[in-house]
């Protein structure tokens, strides 16, 4: 039997991942209002397994059972617009996907909205951008009930593959899927940050364009490349008749939310990132650049490219173990079952943050939680003289870097023997009546202080 299925938006994402479905033998029949559109994409499968529909009613009617509907289009109003509309003609054990950035929350809802009409409802989270959605992306999969094989077998065909193995994960709950590709998109704005700031420092080390470019190309026979650390090499040296392109673009760096969400989601958690929270606000605090009357020149900085090189792994292990340590958290406390195994093997190939790095702590033997992972803890003590020695150069340099920073300041605080956070409840006591807890005691009470 012929493996097929429904996709309701072509924009850029969901026009490559038709063709990488119809390049895969999925029959896929698509859904827009616009017929030019449905041509265009049709146009381009070369496989002859495209075809579409611009009347929803009509496209659902058409679709074999149990019905397997993909959903590509942007999230949140839009999204519940959209499956509101596709749930009115959908039957029980028809499956609908979203397949969309949204939130993991938003997918619980979604979730609960199908499974009233018996339907199937899973959520897709999809890392890979234009390139990955064609070719190969990373598939995050969370669902209530076991896929059928025939799906599986159409989503696993189209996903990314590392040393055999698939990118693509199947995870338990309505939006663990989401959940799991909102941690990797902000991990993604901490290792974007982390590569900023190197080339931050660099520049103040009067590199070119050429040597910083240099720099990073040499992180890959080291086994401590990544993606964005691979076309960061390629961005630096991209002209035109006016010189570096890059030289050429504003300072400032926007975002569409998903770093925002990650940062709400552990607070609601009440769990520390803060690699991303400072990756997220360097992304806000770039707006404002011209925020005092006098713009200060930092000092020429005198750098090794070794201490920096193992900074830059440093921040970014640091950065890695922290969302780990997230995953962990929240999948303990909601019996998810998550194992984190698989989530670096979902990360290995297609997506946005596949790196070296991914690939060595998947080879490591990971101890719930991370952090009793002897071999981590080495990893990051062994690169810490390093970091220190970046930010004491930067802080005499007056070169801000926010995540590398916060980086150190994680590990040491949460490494070191001492916290005096104790004094913290005392004042809350004092002035508001907040109660303390001594060592070794269940009990809170308020203390007597005058």
């Amino acid at each position: 039997m012929t493996k097929s299925i429904g996709l309701i938006g072509i924009g850029v994402m969901g026009s490559n991942i038709a063709l990488n479905f119809s390049e895969k033998g999925t029959s896929v029949h698509v859904f827009n209002k616009s017929e030019d559109k449905i041509n265009s994409l049709i146009e381009k499968d070369s496989h002859g397994n495209i075809s579409g529909s611009t009347d929803l009613e009509n496209f659902i009617e058409s679709l074999p059972k149990p019905r397997k509907i993909l959903m590509l289009i942007p999230s949140g109003k839009p999204t519940f617009d959209m499956a509101k509309k596709v749930i009115n003609y959908l039957e029980p054990n028809d499956i609908l996907i979203d397949g969309g950035n949204a939130y993991y929350l938003d997918s619980n809802i979604l979730g609960a909205l199908c499974a009233e009409k018996e339907i199937d409802f899973i959520g897709m989270g999809v890392s890979g951008g234009e390139e990955g959605a064609r070719n190969g992306p990373a598939l995050m999969i969370g669902s209530e009930k076991s896929i059928n094989n025939e799906l599986k077998d159409s989503l696993s065909s189209i996903a990314a593959s590392y040393e055999n193995s698939l990118s693509i994960g199947f995870y338990k709950g309505y939006g663990t899927g989401h959940f799991i590709k909102m941690l990797h998109n902000g991990i993604e704005y901490a290792e974007m940050q982390i590569i900023t700031e190197a080339y931050h420092i660099l520049k103040r080390a009067n590199y070119t364009n050429i040597e910083i470019s240099e720099f990073f190309k040499e992180f890959s026979p080291q086994n401590r490349s990544s993606y964005l650390i691979e076309i960061t090499s390629e961005i630096l040296l991209k002209k035109n008749d006016s010189g570096y392109l890059l030289d050429q673009i504003q300072s400032n760096a926007n975002h569409k939310g998903t770093g925002k969400l990650t940062v709400e989601t552990s607070l609601n958690y009440g769990f520390p990132l803060p690699s991303v929270f400072e990756a997220f606000n360097a992304r806000v605090e770039s707006n404002y650049e011209n925020l005092w009357s006098k713009n200060i020149d930092g000092q020429l900085i005198d750098i090794s490219s070794e201490s920096l090189n193992n900074a830059i792994y440093f921040a970014r292990l640091a950065t890695m173990i922290q969302g780990l340590l997230f995953i962990q958290h929240v999948s303990n406390k909601e019996q998810l079952d998550i194992d984190l195994k698989e989530v670096l093997q979902n990360w290995s190939a297609g997506c946005i943050i596949r790196s070296d790095l991914l690939n060595e702590l998947g080879n490591a033997k990971l101890l719930n939680p991370i952090t009793t992972t002897s071999s981590i803890q080495d990893l990051l003590q062994n690169n810490l003289s390093d970091a220190k020695e970046v930010i004491k150069s930067c802080i005499d340099s007056g070169i801000s870097i926010p995540v590398i920073n916060s980086s150190y300041n994680w590990f040491v605080g949460t490494s070191s023997t001492f916290n005096p956070s104790a004094l913290i409840q005392a004042q809350r006591d004092y002035f508001g009546a907040h109660q303390v807890q001594f060592k070794n005691s269940d009990e809170f009470i308020h203390l007597d202080w005058d």
